[in-house]
């Protein structure tokens, strides 16, 4: 049993194997779906002409719906949240529906949701028990002031969000209240006439139905969406506005407008969960940077990017947990140091899934910019990593093994036959089909994907056609679509291998990676690193020569032939 300080690996994996099973959260949506799939096959009471509340509009349900898909899709985000609209929406279901299915499968799934959320909080109890364990006394913190809150782009870009959201709810809401002002003046004009169904749904739910009899200056035949099909033959009463051919329903459907209601719902829904993250960011850090604690938990850390600090095991690469940070604060000295990682620290704070914790350190505390993300079971972190740089080759390349036998030069590295061939049949299909999709009259704006997928196909292809690489004695010359490289062999400083391709790094820091057709890399960085020690020395300082390549001409042309077919549709 673990009896030293510290979240050690033995602490850090009961830590970890607290946390409910992931697959549960599968189940659950699972559930959502059949409980819903389940009540739609239960209501099978036909649309009525007597009754037009039977498929009418609901505007309850389009409000409890935002519930019903908020409870699947905050599981991931907001698990508590999700089941708190679990619940709601069983509640609205049990208190106004009266199909059966229901309300024996919604109860169901709230009760699942409730026990999932049960076992959550048990799994917090017990990491905030196994922090408590693994903690020390912290000594005082000397003083330092506070900066004011940097706001990072992720949470600027919340707050923004939630701002359009609250505007898009109200918009939708205003939209929802001029549909029904619309379909009032249209009811007070309508009239009720008969008209028998001439065919059955097209690819847009619409069956034709002709008139038998209709107001003047009417069509004959009108198209009509029903929510049950209607067979051919049948004859129907249909609801019509004199002025407006536009406005026909069954006398049993009418319009239905509520999906307004749902836009605005969930809209409203998301700003209030983003805005409580914003206010809870500067609330949480404030309590982290004002509270004097009293203890620590000792564990060491490392850093993804400068954007997050990761939670590792003291004594084995067992991964904890990551929280996101901005910068360091409270600092004794006015140097604003990063984290060093690996490295040793003190967390403080909320140590369970989903709370908020800052690292302290002899420099100072580490605030978050949000709460702490338990990693999967049994994640392994690569320390070893974290010495590499990823922009510096001798980093994370090797040296070409002693021995090497070089390959003769000149060799031409060039995709091979079938590869080119199926690049210039992508040219073309991407060119014949784009400009078939461009020029359909219904294209609009989605025009914009067909030319952005069109002019990605083409490059592609073009890159297997004209792309080649050659390595002679006297150097390289390299042509992509865009570019076109050349380069003397004095020019290189170093070569390396790495994984199926040799390195060639040149005096000005530009890298160079060369993939032979047969494989044999270390033959080809053999043959180069010999070229280069019999080549003429060249000024210090000799960069590769780069210059456009006459394929880039040839995709600008397909790219241009793409967005002008398409323009020339739309403004036409």
């Amino acid at each position: 049993m673990t009896t030293r300080p510290g979240l050690d690996d033995e602490r850090v994996r009961q830590w970890v194997a607290a946390m409910p099973p992931r697959w549960l959260r599968w189940v659950l949506v699972t559930l959502v779906a059949g409980a819903f799939g389940f009540s739609v096959l239960g209501d099978t009471q036909p649309c009525s002409t007597a009754d037009p509340t039977v498929c009418g509009p609901d505007p309850l349900f389009s409000v409890a719906i935002v519930f019903c898909i908020g409870s699947a899709v905050l599981l991931w985000w907001r698990p508590y949240v999700a089941v708190a609209c679990a619940v709601v929406f069983a509640i609205i279901d049990l208190a106004y529906d009266d199909v059966w299915q229901a309300n024996v499968a919604w109860p169901i799934v709230a009760a699942a949701y409730v026990a999932y959320a049960v076992r959550l909080l048990r799994a917090r109890s017990r990491q905030r028990a196994i922090a408590a364990a693994a903690s020390v006394p912290l000594p005082p913190r000397p003083h330092a002031p506070s900066r004011p809150l940097h706001w990072d782009g992720t949470h600027r870009l919340m707050a923004a969000a939630a701002l359009g959201l609250l505007l898009l709810s109200g918009g939708a809401l205003w939209g929802y209240e001029q549909a029904l002002a619309s379909d009032a003046e249209h009811e007070a004009r309508s009239e009720v006439v008969e008209g028998t169904v001439l065919s059955p749904p097209d690819d847009d739910y619409l069956q034709r139905v002709r008139l038998d009899r209709r107001p003047e200056g009417f069509p004959t035949e009108v198209e009509v969406e029903f929510f049950d099909e209607s067979p051919v033959g049948q004859v129907v009463q249909l609801r019509v506005d004199p002025r407006d051919p536009g406005w026909t329903h069954p006398t049993g459907e009418p319009p239905d407008r509520t999906w307004w209601l749902t836009i605005s719902v969930g809209a409203l829904l998301l700003a209030a969960l983003l805005a409580e993250r914003v206010v809870a960011l500067r609330v949480r850090r404030g309590v982290l940077e004002s509270r004097q604690a009293t203890t620590g938990i000792p564990v060491r850390v490392f850093t993804d990017g400068l954007e997050f600090v990761g939670v590792v095991a003291l004594d084995s690469t067992r991964g904890l947990a990551e929280f996101p940070v901005d910068e360091t604060l409270l600092l004794d000295t006015p140097e604003a140091r990063r984290v060093a990682a690996p490295s040793e620290g003190m967390l403080i704070g909320d140590v369970r899934d989903g709370g908020w914790v800052a690292l302290a350190g002899p420099d100072g505390i580490r605030l978050p910019t949000g709460p702490l993300i338990a990693l999967p079971p049994d994640s392994q972190v690569d320390l070893d990593s974290f010495d590499r740089d990823p922009d510096d080759p001798l980093d994370w390349s090797d040296p070409v093994p002693a021995g090497s036998e070089p390959m003769p030069l000149p060799v031409d590295i060039v995709p091979p036959v079938w590869r080119r061939a199926l690049g210039g049949l992508v040219c073309v299909a991407a060119l014949a089909l784009g400009g078939w999709l461009l020029w359909d009259p219904e294209v609009g704006w989605s025009g914009v994907a067909v030319v952005l997928a069109g002019a990605g196909a083409f490059e592609w292809g073009l890159e297997q056609v004209v792309s080649r690489a050659t390595v002679s004695q006297n150097g390289f010359d390299v042509v992509t679509v865009l570019r076109r490289v050349t380069s003397p062999m004095g020019a290189v400083r170093d070569v390396r291998v790495d994984d199926e391709t040799a390195l060639v790094i040149f005096d000005d820091e530009s890298v160079l990676d060369v993939s032979p057709p047969d494989g044999d890399h270390h033959a080809l960085a053999a043959a180069i690193q010999r070229a280069v020690e019999t080549a003429p020395p060249v000024p210090d300082g000799t960069a590769p020569q780069s210059r456009l390549a006459p394929s880039a001409f040839l995709l600008a042309a397909g790219v241009l032939t793409l967005a002008g077919v398409w323009l020339a549709q739309l403004l036409g």
